[in-house]
C-alpha cells in the first residue's frame, strides 16, 4: 500500500506513522557490530526462533547493503542498478531480499509487524554465530517481487516524515499538525529505543547511531515529546542523549523501562 495523498490528505497521514517508524528502525541499524560478528555474507545457523541478543547498552548488528540508502544519510530512491548483487539474484528468482539486521529481537519483530500491516509479507529470523562465543543476528527479510515497491515506500515515508518533524512553522499554530508531529515523534524514539544502542546515565536517556538526520530527528521528537537533547560525537557513532525532561513528558512513556510499544 503505496502512500497516495487523497484530496484530504487523510489517507497519507494514517498510513505514515507506520511506514516512518519503519523507516527509522532501519535507519538505527549501522552504529558497529557485536562482538565477534562476521562481515555480511558469512554463514550462520539458524536459531530455534527468537533468542535473546546483547545486552541493552549494545550496539545493534550489520548494516546490510540492501538497507544503506535509508541508514546512510542519503534519502535519494536507488534504482534498480543500486541494489547489491544478491538481492538481484532474488529479484530474479522470486526468492526473498533482507532489508535489516538487528541485534534486539524486539527490533527485528517490530519491523516485521509494521511491514505486514502495511501489505508487505515480511518475515524475521534469529541467526547464531561466533563457535564459542556465540552472538546472535535478528534478520527481517522480504520477498524479492517486493523489494522495489517497499524501497520506495519507506523512502517516501521517511522524507514525508521528516519534513513535518523540522518544519520550522511554530509549535501550537494548529492542533491537527501538533497531533501528527507528535504522533511521528514517538515513532521516532519508539525506533530508536528498540533498534539503536541504549545508554542510560543518572537516569538519563540516551542511544547511539550512526545516522545525522536521524539523530536530528531524535532531537526535534524529544523537544516535541517534552524534553531536550543533545548530539554527540563519539567514535564510530553519534550519541543523543536526553539531557532534560519535565514530569509530564510524553518521552518517559517511552524510554522508561519496559518499553512501551504503540501498535
Amino acid at each position: 500500500m503505496a502512500i497516495q495523498r487523497d484530496s484530504t490528505g487523510d489517507a497519507a497521514m494514517r498510513s505514515l506513522p507506520s511506514i516512518f517508524e519503519a523507516a527509522c528502525l532501519i535507519r538505527c541499524t549501522g552504529v558497529g557490530r557485536s562482538p565477534g560478528a562476521r562481515p555480511l555474507g558469512h554463514d550462520f545457523g539458524p536459531g530455534s526462533g527468537p533468542a535473546p541478543g546483547p545486552t541493552s547498552g549494545s550496539a545493534i548488528g550489520t548494516l546490510t547493503p540492501g538497507a544503506s540508502f535509508l541508514s546512510g544519510g542519503d534519502t535519494a530512491l536507488p534504482g534498480p542498478s543500486a541494489a547489491p548483487a544478491y538481492t538481484g539474484a532474488a529479484l530474479r528468482a522470486g526468492g526473498v531480499a533482507v532489508l535489516a539486521e538487528f541485534n534486539q529481537p524486539e527490533a527485528a519483530e517490530r519491523l516485521s509487524r509494521l511491514l505486514a500491516d502495511l501489505g508487505v509479507a515480511a518475515s524475521w529470523a534469529t541467526l547464531v554465530g561466533g563457535g564459542r562465543r556465540q552472538y546472535f543476528v535478528h534478520r527481517v527479510t522480504i520477498p524479492g517481487s517486493s523489494w522495489v515497491s517497499t524501497v520506495g515506500q519507506l523512502a517516501a515515508g521517511w522524507r514525508q516524515g521528516r519534513h513535518f518533524l523540522l518544519r520550522t512553522d511554530p509549535v501550537g499554530a494548529s492542533s491537527p499538525h501538533n497531533a501528527r508531529r507528535e504522533a511521528l515523534a514517538r515513532r521516532a524514539w519508539q525506533a530508536a529505543s528498540l533498534a539503536a544502542g541504549r545508554q542510560r546515565r543518572g537516569g538519563l536517556f540516551g542511544v547511539r547511531l550512526a545516522d545525522q538526520e536521524m539523530a536530528a530527528v531524535l532531537v526535534r521528537s524529544a523537544r516535541l515529546l517534552g524534553a531536550t537533547a543533545s548530539i554527540r560525537s563519539r567514535p564510530g557513532c553519534l550519541q543523543v542523549s536526553v539531557t532534560s525532561v519535565t514530569s509530564e513528558a510524553a518521552l518517559l512513556e517511552i524510554t522508561t523501562p519496559p518499553l512501551r510499544v504503540a501498535s
